[in-house]
């Protein structure tokens, strides 16, 4: 097929030639591919780095559970970061904390991988632990703390007390347009996921200074901060910057060496989702994902085996900004694979202090009239409306709807 397509090209039928954009990044994909060692791995922590290029620049595609090649890759990831854990179990130590753990994370998800129950690991309550001990070791700034948001938002486990540090923190860029634009991917993940509003200020004080920052020749800096920059104007996506990224993406393939590489795994990393038009938050969208494949199976990993997961984790938003009311709270709850959102409801204000919630049985079963203390109230005409993040109506109740992975439910109190 591709060769038909060369031929169409060659016979003046433009529309099938591949732009010098296309060809760069299917280049640096064979160069990735290449570079892979003995074990299918990348060496010194940079599998996720790797595997996340391949993913985003690989049209979702690459990872395959039934393509022998893509599995070792995976499988070897899954063994750095078993080792790890092994020797650290917290990864309290400098190499894994925060943003690497982030990545690995990032990794896991656009491997179709539940971070939540790792090998009976849940990585996401060892992830925030560790943004809740900001600063630590090189976990210092916002751009590794980004990686760790982006971690949380593609689990579907963020929630507005880790991500308002990339919010307060706009405009005040330690690391220049590097940071900016990786902030400006993260919270464009929160904003895409949970309909949160408050972070569109922060996206777009980060896009004014990444645009502030454009170099005469079309780039933002060297391949590593262009590469995030155009991810970061994808993520903003003004039809009239158009333009502004395309170049941007050409100063990219001037980057790149003749075997392919843009200057190693970070590199790639960083400028191939950006020659795709994708970005880090696309990564709890991979199509294969949302087919459910089996999961990778790791033999050669510390004492525990692989079983189907019989838990699964989401968040449950609160939101009332309207008579007088200024709730907005987010809960990440794990619960029983097959339990209803009622059942969740039921298990988190077990588990959790600051959440409660108030039910009428009807004959259509089980109406929610109160949650954290604030009360439906028919003389105002006011109600709990259920969205699944970012707007879409729940078209069941609370007892007939059954969360998935990553979901974010949102109860909103709206007007009739």
């Amino acid at each position: 097929m591709r060769g038909f397509y060369a031929l169409l090209c060659t016979l003046g039928f433009t529309i099938f030639c591949p732009s010098d954009i296309d060809k760069a990044r299917e280049k640096g994909i064979r160069w990735l591919l290449k570079d892979r060692n003995e074990d299918w791995g990348w060496g010194m922590r940079s599998e996720a780095e790797a595997i996340i290029a391949l993913q985003l620049a690989g049209g979702d595609c690459w990872y395959n559970p039934k393509r022998p090649s893509t599995v070792a890759s995976v499988k070897e990831m899954n063994l750095v970061l078993l080792a790890a854990i092994s020797n650290y179990p917290g990864l309290d130590t400098a190499a894994w904390f925060g943003g690497k753990l982030g990545q690995f994370i990032n990794g896991l998800v656009s491997t179709c991988q539940d971070p939540a129950n790792f090998y009976d690991h849940n990585l996401i309550e060892l992830l925030m632990n560790q943004m809740n001990n900001f600063p630590k070791y090189y976990f210092n700034q916002n751009f590794a703390y980004s990686w760790a948001v982006l971690a949380l938002c593609n689990s579907g486990a963020i929630n507005e007390t880790y991500y308002e540090r990339l919010v307060d923190g706009a405009g005040n860029y330690t690391f220049g347009v590097d940071e900016a634009a990786i902030s400006v991917i993260a919270l464009s993940c929160v904003r895409n996921r949970t309909g949160a509003a408050d972070v569109i200020p922060a996206i777009n004080t980060g896009i004014q200074y990444i645009l502030s920052n454009i170099k005469p020749d079309g780039s933002f800096g060297n391949q590593y901060t262009t590469g995030l920059a155009v991810q970061a104007l994808y993520a903003d996506n003004k039809s009239s910057r158009k333009q502004i990224k395309k170049k941007a993406q050409l100063t990219l393939v001037a980057h790149q060496q003749p075997d392919g590489s843009f200057g190693g795994v970070t590199a790639a990393n960083q400028v191939l989702p950006a020659l795709a038009g994708k970005l880090y938050a696309d990564l709890g969208d991979i199509k294969i994902c949302q087919k459910a494949p089996p999961p990778v199976t790791t033999t050669q990993a510390p004492p525990t085996t692989t079983t189907t997961p019989t838990q699964l984790t989401f968040t449950i938003q609160v939101v009332a900004n309207i008579e007088g009311h200024s709730e907005n709270q987010s809960y990440y709850v794990t619960v029983p694979i097959g339990s209803s959102l009622y059942d969740s409801m039921e298990i988190l204000q077990k588990r959790v202090s600051d959440f409660s919630f108030k039910a009428k049985d009807t004959s259509l079963g089980h109406y929610i009239t109160e949650i954290n203390g604030i009360s439906e109230d028919p003389d105002k005409r006011t109600y709990w409306q259920i969205l699944r993040a970012p707007d879409t109506p729940l078209q069941v109740g609370v007892d007939g709807y059954i969360p998935k992975p990553r979901d974010v439910i949102i109860f909103r109190l709206s007007k009739y």
